[in-house]
């Protein structure tokens, strides 16, 4: 059975994606593991900016074995990545092999986002396979999570 890795950063309109998207692939027989970045000292995201070099993760992925798809996604926190999900982007192992999608969520400028985490993606050979940026001012409804669907639908099939 093919595994999904589904990787987040718990703020914001996040976790409903990441709740949507562990849906549709468990409804393609996909194996699902979610794993929410969290800091070993919690420091709100602004403060995370000024230490993201001394930030330390209380979880880390050592081993991608079996996992075929890796899906990172973040809150778009001033234009960019959280710093969180950027250190756990540069603890994860090898990724040579695996489906790597990103998404993003928020208002704002949302292709620094992705860039940044593309490009510290490529120095663990990560290959992004797609993504994108979910932006509303508003709280995500069905109508807002159908995108999810679409963005599910357009990289599952074009990658298979």
């Amino acid at each position: 059975m093919t595994k999904a890795l589904l990787v987040y950063y718990n703020f914001g309109e996040v976790p409903k994606i990441i709740n949507k998207l562990e849906e549709l692939f468990k409804n393609k027989n996909i194996e699902v593991k979610k794993e929410e970045v969290r800091l070993k000292e919690e420091i709100e995201i602004k403060r995370q900016f000024k230490k993201e070099k001394k930030l330390i993760l209380n979880n880390k992925i050592n081993s991608l074995k079996n996992v075929e798809w890796v899906i990172v996604g973040t809150p778009i926190v001033s234009f960019t990545s959280v710093p969180a999900i950027n250190v756990f982007i540069r603890s994860l192992p090898d990724l040579k092999n695996r489906k790597v999608v990103l998404f993003a969520t928020g208002i704002g400028l949302p292709g620094r986002a992705i860039k940044k985490m593309s490009s510290l993606l490529s120095m663990k050979n990560g290959k992004v396979v797609s993504s994108q940026v979910f932006s509303s001012i508003f709280e995500f409804d069905s109508k807002k999570l159908r995108e999810v669907d679409s963005f599910f639908e357009k990289f599952i099939s074009n990658t298979k």
